[in-house]
């Protein structure tokens, strides 16, 4: 039985700690902050992937309407990446990050 053609037999199979690894990468990337500070946990949101991501933000206006559109952009991003059905993502901030001061020499 085949798909059609150059269709590869078998299934591919995306462990757990992958898909944290990459919605943590993707929250980081979206909130502005260091990957090392988000924290992703993973769960089921009837039958679609829900995640709660802990973190900083970007320093910027406006927090809750760029937190809302983060949750909405991250949702889209590890869908797209992981071929996943994302149902929800919560965000809890936990800082404001401030770009740092880089000093020429």
């Amino acid at each position: 039985m085949t798909d059609g053609p150059g269709t590869v037999p078998g299934r591919v199979e995306i462990t757990t700690r992958a898909l944290t690894s990459c919605a943590r990468a993707v929250a980081a990337e979206r909130l502005g902050a260091p990957t090392k500070r988000v924290r992703v946990d993973l769960g089921d949101a009837s039958g679609a992937l829900a995640m709660d991501i802990t973190g900083p933000i970007a320093a910027g206006t406006d927090l809750v309407e760029r937190t809302t559109s983060a949750a909405a952009e991250i949702r889209i991003r590890v869908s797209a990446l992981t071929g996943r059905r994302v149902g929800a993502a919560r965000i809890e901030l936990t800082g404001i990050v401030r770009e740092r001061d880089v000093r020429v020499r």
